[in-house]
């Protein structure tokens, strides 16, 4: 699934894999930026080793699409990148809603482990709360789907083309 939001709004559109994705281009002098997350809990039980590649190969494909790299905030458990804690990951889109102007163009790309927590405010049909499981969840806690739309989705300026990516 490819997301994009709208005026506070979100829509879930099936990707056509059977032509190219290209980002569009953003308004006159407006900027592309992306925030990029590969967590492979390295050393954990939960080890998963392509998460970080998974970053890269988006990073190059972001590139090949005039991204530029000062433009791109990279969060990765491999002691060279800032570590995908969950308030470096908050701040990071934070960051991205405080620097996204209209016409511009946001990329976010989330490789790692998901969960699920039950529901904690009664809106969710299926009682669940959807996560994502930042390095440091078993101090910080999991980051729930109400928290992306609390401080990525809802503040983001209207007339942005945002993109996001899980895997």
């Amino acid at each position: 699934m490819i997301s994009g939001c709208h005026d506070a709004q979100t829509s879930a559109d099936v990707a056509n894999l059977s032509s190219q994705f290209k980002l569009p281009n953003p308004a006159v002098n407006n900027t592309k930026r992306a925030v990029l997350i590969g967590i492979n809990y390295t050393g954990t039980p939960g080890e998963l080793r392509g998460c970080h590649n998974d970053c890269l190969n988006v990073a190059r494909f972001l590139r090949e699409q005039g991204f530029r790299d000062e433009n791109v905030t990279m969060l990765l458990d491999d002691n060279k990148h800032r570590s995908p804690t969950k308030a470096a990951i908050l701040s990071a889109y934070k960051k991205l809603v405080r620097e996204s102007k209209p016409g511009d163009v946001v990329f976010c790309h989330y490789s790692g482990h998901g969960g699920r927590l039950p529901d904690d405010n009664g809106d969710e049909d299926d009682g669940w709360d959807e996560t994502l499981i930042p390095v440091d969840f078993k101090t910080a806690g999991q980051i729930r789907d109400d928290d992306l739309f609390k401080f990525l989705v809802h503040p983001m300026p209207a007339n942005v083309t945002m993109t996001c990516l899980s895997k």
